[in-house]
């Protein structure tokens, strides 16, 4: 069975994170959602958190390889993955801070700032994915769905951020809005996990893989299906209240932890 690197499933979790909710925010924002307008008051305490979750994120991904300095040491080679993970989310805090450092001062947060996050936030998931793409000799990883799964699984920890600030901050009546978008989300990545289930039984011949069965049923209850029914609920109008989208973001984050847990277990070099 692969060494399962805790520090990684936090770097890759909170990534997806804030790269997911700075894309669901920003194209909201750019297509003028009247549900994220109301929100727009406390994009403030939403570019801090973002900024928070992300330098948690690179803390974890400089002790992953065991010794922090050998972060540092790899922008020696601006080239490799590493460096580029850590520069292309160095660039994301940039952008963050911008954005926060504009809410602070009470302006409105200039609509050219998000394409420019959102093409960075990509970026980064992208070359985040790319980590294990192009890893030599590990079968599960090695293709065009490990990136597609890094994507969905951002877009839907984005909407659940979102959902609940919208909540939290935003005007009585606009949860449907926001509620369609996050059972969305989950139907999105209810797809594409069943294409990474389709790719790793039919597409993984070289190495035995281990079996998951288990914690893929957790998974799929706790982080596919409750949030669907949340989701779904409230967009009927069944479910209101502050509760139900902290309630999806935990059933979302619990959801895509076990997810990559699941994934770097599958991690078995030939």
């Amino acid at each position: 069975m692969a060494e399962l690197n805790f520090s990684l499933v936090i770097f890759t979790l909170l990534i997806g994170l804030c790269t997911g909710t700075f894309l669901i925010y920003g194209l909201g924002r750019l297509r003028n959602n009247s549900a994220l307008a109301a929100v727009e008051k406390s994009s403030l305490l939403l570019m801090v958190v973002l900024l928070i979750c992300l330098g948690v994120a690179l803390l974890a991904s400089a002790t992953h390889l065991g010794k922090p300095f050998r972060f540092m040491n790899a922008f020696h080679n601006p080239g490799s993955m590493i460096a580029q993970e850590g520069l292309w989310s160095m660039a994301l805090g940039v952008t963050l801070l911008i954005a926060a450092l504009m809410a602070f001062k009470g302006k409105i947060i200039p609509k050219g700032l998000y394409p420019v996050g959102s093409l960075v936030s990509c970026g980064l998931l992208l070359v985040c994915s790319m980590v294990y793409v192009k890893a030599v000799g590990f079968p599960a990883w090695s293709s065009g769905v490990t990136i597609i799964y890094y994507f969905g699984s951002a877009i839907l920890l984005g909407a659940a951020v979102v959902f609940l600030f919208s909540m939290l901050h935003g005007e009585e009546g606009t949860e449907k809005n926001l509620a369609f978008t996050a059972l969305t989300a989950v139907f999105l990545q209810m797809i594409v996990s069943v294409a990474f289930f389709v790719h790793l039984k039919f597409g993984v011949m070289d190495v035995t893989l281990p079996t998951t069965l288990g914690m893929d049923l957790l998974r799929w209850g706790i982080g596919l299906i409750a949030p669907a029914v949340i989701a779904y609920l409230t967009w009927s109008g069944k479910l209101k209240g502050k509760s139900v989208a902290w309630s999806f973001l935990a059933c979302v984050l619990v959801g895509e932890a076990i997810s990559r847990v699941i994934f770097f277990m599958q991690g078995i070099h030939l």
